[in-house]
């Protein structure tokens, strides 16, 4: 009878250790919200966006297919850092965080937004890796994008390279079909050097507007005289540079009249519709242009690119961003 008992009891212990084939297990994370994970970063993973500078609205977008946790993540303004925290630090696959500046430095930055100063923004992973900068100071080519309060400064497309300013910010939303204003077109001579050889002589074009330009049918005079026509396939884009180089038509596509730093000059640019829309002047024309005054052995360039006044600068940047120091020329007529 013992046995009996003992047997019994050694299979109730056996069953015991068995799981029911209908037994189901639960999950002890099951119900709780998923935890994204700390994402590796890779430079242009997530990109500064949107700026709505009147409201201190700063946009990230994430170009990937998935989830990254940005805590611990640094962004800058102009030098000054501020750390995105474990509650503000999620942006969702193809999505955007918003973030505003002139806070109380905890949920969001302490740091301000100029939409007429400019600013150097820069964002950069847990490690310190940069991952995307803006910069629109006073140092970029073309200078300062201006940001009027009501507009936004951002990209086209979402993620995408091309940026332009918005009739109507579209702050924690797309920006794709987004409306900017009318396209203005603003070719501008940027710079002209003659104390070269012919062949290094040249007169610099930028494109100050919103949109690129085609250079055809534009006409260069020197001296009231026809010297050079823009051609099909010759194009700015926006903040681009074109230069016509080579006097003389010592070049395939320079400009077939001479140009001397030591005369005065007179030099009108015309857009395809014979409307002029600059010109640079130096001294004045008298009984006719070509008259000797001082030499100058630099350049003239407007400081800022497209915008500024001309100066004398003693380095010479076909087809580049003007140098940012020179001397006022006051042979040249403002």
């Amino acid at each position: 009878m013992k046995k009996i008992l003992f047997a019994f009891a050694t299979l109730l212990a056996v069953s015991a250790c068995v799981k029911d084939p209908n037994y189901l297990e639960i999950d002890p994370d099951y119900g709780k919200e998923p935890v994204v994970p700390a994402t590796p970063a890779a430079e242009g993973a997530v990109v500064f966006n949107e700026f709505d500078c009147q409201n201190k609205k700063i946009e990230l977008y994430n170009t990937t297919a998935a989830a990254i946790d940005m805590t611990g993540w640094i962004l800058s303004k102009d030098g000054t850092e501020w750390a995105i925290p474990a509650s503000r630090g999620k942006i969702a696959a193809k999505g955007f965080a918003v973030f505003t500046g002139k806070s109380d430095g905890l949920e969001d930055p302490g740091f301000g937004l100029s939409g007429s100063k400019g600013f150097v923004m820069i964002l950069k992973d847990a490690t310190g890796k940069e991952i995307d900068k803006v910069d629109n100071s006073a140092e970029r080519p073309g200078g300062i994008v201006a940001v009027d309060d009501g507009k936004s400064w951002g990209r086209t497309q979402d993620g995408g390279s091309e940026w332009t300013l918005f009739d109507t910010p579209t702050i924690g939303a797309s920006n794709n079909g987004a409306t900017p204003p009318a396209e203005v077109t603003k070719i501008v001579l940027n710079e002209v050097y003659g104390a070269g050889d012919d062949n290094k002589k040249f007169f610099e074009l930028y494109n100050a507007g919103t949109t690129s330009v085609s250079l055809e049918g534009y006409t260069i005079k020197k001296d009231e005289e026809l010297c050079w026509t823009g051609i099909a396939g010759e194009e700015i884009p926006v903040g681009g540079f074109f230069a016509i180089v080579g006097a003389k038509n010592t070049t395939e596509r320079g400009f077939s009249s001479g140009f001397s730093a030591k005369k005065t000059v007179l030099v009108e640019l015309f857009d395809a519709a014979g409307e002029k829309v600059d010109q640079f002047q130096r001294g004045e024309k008298g009984d006719g242009w070509g008259a000797t005054i001082d030499p100058v052995s630099g350049s003239w360039s407007r400081v800022p690119d497209g915008t500024g006044a001309w100066k004398i600068t003693e380095t010479f940047t076909p087809g580049e961003a003007n140098s940012t120091e020179g001397e006022t020329d006051p042979l040249v007529a403002k």
